[in-house]
């Protein structure tokens, strides 16, 4: 059972010897070696005669397997604990950056818009995912602290068989027992984490809860708990440490476990068993504490990940949105002075042909000649182009407001509903009282038909009337159109005014106002495309009539071909030709 190598007989205790006495040195200390060691051999054997004698069985091997598992797996540990209190303490500062980005971009309620995107990118990009992942290694780790406390409790039980049975015997109930004997003064208490717990749980129901106005503050609460409780993890996986760190000094001495160092130290052995076994149980119920507050600490990373992020990305995206629409905005008001640029100069001429047409005697051929030339001429034609181009316009500044309309609708519909609870219409939450009453060409539009039948029907005695109220229901009717141009362009610089607002600070208790003037912009530009296509439609109306006028005009025959031969026949009798009408 016993092995003289286990006994120490000095082999370091040789003698400094001159290089002149070397061989005579060496000769007689290994004489002298070899009678200690034999005489060692005499103490070893005679002690485990008596040993036996008097029934105490060590099992050194066993004793020394023991130890040196138990001391492998208490340095696994210590490992596991620097790594761990590395990721505890990165996810901490992860935490930390996140906690002062949101005080320093929100303080006071007052934030810039441009803080949306920074945060966006911090709560949903790469370094919340590393955290995250952090925080799912932590949790492995802990399981494998407990797997290592499992694994160095049982090699100290398995220390306790290797005793003499006189000793084993009084050590029942190891674990048990362990806490009192084991102990020592100033040995840590299992910290309470059911406050932390139930804290990080109020985190997670106010981040599923969240809307607008309570978005800020639940996200900063949210990494506040994280960081404070990822500091508890750092301090318990830090104490688990120095537990492991004991454990490996006083397992030294088992896994090199001499017979004669055992003699007269039976109680300083036994002491370190237990105290093995105290702290083996305390890094496991300190690794089973700590993987509970790391499990919601996950829980918490999850759900800000998926709903901050969501939220906050969704205001970003809108910001990007309003900040992007601004070019159709402005680009619509351009079209808009383009048009009243247009209409301007359909009003001067439609007033020169009127002009004309003022000048016009009765109807006689010289009457009509000037009328045909009128209609034949560059100032009808100018009027049909300016008209042509006008529609032309207006339809492109529709189009560029629809765009805008739909990219502002999208970018509200990305935002999810618990933010947008109470807005089901964005038009209709976008109304003000301030707001005209929707345009309507439709009796302007019955005129310009009528006097475009009056002039198709007209003969060539009623066609001049018919003229001159066509061409003056035109003036009056593209004086409205400007009008509504007018409008129109008021619109749009109202929308650019909205933008404007929202992308100024945002006092984040009156948050929602920014969603009103997303819906607001909606409302203008839908109230802008219903005044433009209402001036389509008078443009549309106006260009029918002209071209009416036009060809009714160049297509009059004032001497039909009848009347012409009678007159060619009579006037060879008369010998002059006869003026008729």
């Amino acid at each position: 059972m016993y092995d003289k190598a286990d006994v120490d007989v000095g082999d370091d205790a040789e003698p400094n010897i001159t290089n002149n006495q070397e061989q005579t040195s060496r000769g007689l200390f290994s004489s002298i070696h070899d009678a200690v060691e034999n005489v060692v051999d005499d103490a070893v054997d005679a002690f485990q005669e008596k040993a036996e004698d008097i029934g105490i069985n060590i099992d050194i091997g066993g004793m020394r397997r023991a130890g040196s598992s138990c001391h492998q797996n208490a340095l696994e540990t210590t490992e596991l604990c620097n790594e761990t209190v590395q990721k505890a303490r990165e996810m901490v500062d992860f935490g930390l950056e996140i906690k002062a980005t949101l005080t320093n971009l929100g303080g006071n309620n007052n934030m810039d818009v441009s803080a949306l995107a920074t945060i966006k990118d911090l709560i949903g990009g790469n370094q919340m995912k590393a955290a995250m992942s952090l925080a799912g290694e932590m949790d492995d780790l802990a399981l494998r602290c407990v797997e290592k406390s499992n694994a160095m409790i049982k090699s100290m039980n398995d220390a306790v068989v290797a005793l003499p049975d006189a000793l084993e015997e009084h050590i029942e109930d190891k674990v048990d027992a362990a806490q009192n004997k084991g102990a020592r003064e100033g040995d840590p208490e299992l910290p309470d984490i059911q406050p932390d717990i139930e804290e990080l749980g109020r985190c997670v129901t106010a981040i599923e809860e969240v809307n607008l106005v309570t978005v800020f503050d639940a996200g900063v609460n949210a990494f506040d708990g994280l960081t404070s409780k990822g500091e508890i993890c750092r301090t318990m996986f830090s104490t688990i440490k120095d537990f492991a760190v004991d454990i490996v000094e006083m397992t030294q001495v088992l896994k090199e476990f001499k017979i004669h160092k055992f003699v007269g130290k039976v109680k300083d052995l036994v002491r370190d068993i237990w105290r093995c076994l105290r702290l083996g149980d305390l890094i496991k119920a300190f690794a089973l504490q700590v993987g509970k507050l790391v499990k919601w600490i996950i829980d918490l990373f999850k759900i800000c990940n998926e709903r901050l992020s969501m939220i906050w990305g969704a205001l970003a995206y809108a910001k990007d949105v309003m900040a992007d629409v601004v070019q159709y905005i402005l680009e619509a008001m351009g079209l808009c002075d383009t048009a009243k640029e247009k209409s301007d100069k359909i009003l001067e001429t439609s007033r020169e042909i009127s002009g004309h047409m003022g000048n016009m005697g009765n109807f006689n051929a010289s009457t009509m000649k000037s009328l045909k030339d009128l209609m034949d001429g560059d100032e009808i034609k100018s009027m049909i182009d300016l008209a042509m181009s006008m529609d032309d316009i207006v339809l492109e500044a529709v189009q560029k407001i629809i765009t805008m309309i739909q990219k502002v609708t999208e970018a509200f519909g990305n935002i999810p509903e618990v933010i947008t609870e109470g807005i089901s219409d964005m038009s209709e939450a976008g109304k003000a009282d301030e707001d005209p009453d929707p345009a309507d060409a439709t009796e302007d539009v019955k005129e310009l038909d009528a006097n475009k039948s009056d002039i198709e029907a007209a003969n060539p005695f009623q066609i001049i009337q018919a003229s001159r109220a066509g061409i003056s229901n035109v003036e009056s009717k593209v004086l409205k159109t400007r009008d509504m141009i007018q409008q129109s362009r008021g619109f749009a610089e109202s929308c650019n005014g909205n933008i404007d607002d929202f992308m100024g600070s945002w006092d984040l208790q009156k948050a929602m106002q920014k969603l009103i003037e997303m819906c607001r912009l909606v409302k203008l530009g839908e109230m802008l495309k219903q005044f433009a296509e209402q001036i389509r439609r008078v443009v549309k109306a106006v260009l029918d009539m002209l071209r009416a006028l036009r060809d009714k005009i160049m297509n009059i025959d004032l001497v039909p071909d009848a009347l012409e031969d009678a007159i060619q026949e009579a006037s060879k009798y008369c010998g002059k030709s006869c003026a008729v009408l």
